[in-house]
């Protein structure tokens, strides 16, 4: 499963993913793992949560992200949950340009039982189709 924490930028899309990911963890039986573009939320997340810091491992495009998601899973088969924040920002790119990571996520979701949530920013207008239907 994959969901979506869409909205324009400072709408509180961070708060609301860590908060989720907090509220996972407390009763997660496996790993949750919180990627993120830097290691700043180190001390907003519970102690339960993997923090990545993404800019550590030089990911610059999407096929980075998802083989360094198969490497994760493939050392760590308990890996239940996956948080992803700033991924526009990681890559440097628009999230009209992300299909290949969604659809590699969906992928990845179906085949190895984890689950995914992601903040993405952008105007509501601007929602592509392979992202709008993990929107809530």
């Amino acid at each position: 499963m994959i969901q979506v924490i869409y909205g324009a930028k400072g709408t509180g899309k961070t708060k609301i993913i860590v908060n989720a990911a907090n509220e996972y963890a407390k009763q997660a039986k496996g790993v949750v793992v919180y990627i993120d573009r830097s290691n700043h939320r180190l001390h907003d997340l519970h102690r339960n949560i993997r923090l990545v810091d993404a800019s550590a491992y030089d990911l610059h495009s999407q096929h980075d992200i998802l083989s360094f998601i198969k490497g994760m899973l493939a050392a760590n088969f308990d890996i239940e949950q996956i948080y992803m924040d700033g991924i526009t920002r990681l890559l440097d790119c628009n999230i009209s340009e992300l299909r290949e990571l969604y659809e590699g996520m969906e992928t990845i979701s179906r085949e190895h039982n984890v689950n995914f949530c992601i903040t993405a920013s952008g105007a509501r207008e601007d929602l592509p189709d392979f992202i709008a239907k993990f929107v809530d």
